[in-house]
């Protein structure tokens, strides 16, 4: 579901541009598009994931997530970070190609462990 979300988020910014953003465009658009996802904020349906926030860091769309105790399954957060960027980078969504970054963070358990993920400027491999 929260892929779903970012998806659906991604597609609605990911508009065709002509060139990369300059970084105070890429800071005004990143504040707009967190401030437009504050909808995927809280318990997903149908899964025992819950968004903790959404935030603009600059140039940075910071994602916090989190799970039951041990939902990470011992990935690193680069991994994680590489899982819920699928959502963004699907059916050509661009907004990375602007100079946008990406960043997720995961906790687990209400908030505990703490992994912060790169910032991340393509799709992954």
């Amino acid at each position: 579901m929260i892929r779903k979300s970012m998806l659906i988020a991604a597609a609605s910014f990911g508009l065709a541009f002509a060139s990369p953003l300059m970084a105070s465009q890429a800071s005004e658009f990143v504040s707009e598009m967190a401030e437009a996802m504050q909808f995927m904020v809280g318990p997903q349906e149908g899964s025992d994931m819950t968004v903790v926030s959404i935030k603009a860091e600059g140039e940075v769309l910071v994602l916090r997530v989190d799970g039951p105790k041990g939902w990470r399954q011992e990935m690193n957060a680069e991994q994680l970070s590489d899982r819920f960027m699928g959502g963004f980078c699907e059916d050509g969504a661009n907004i990375l190609d602007q100079g946008v970054k990406i960043r997720i963070e995961t906790t687990e358990a209400s908030g505990q462990n703490l992994m912060i993920g790169p910032n991340e400027s393509e799709c992954p491999a």
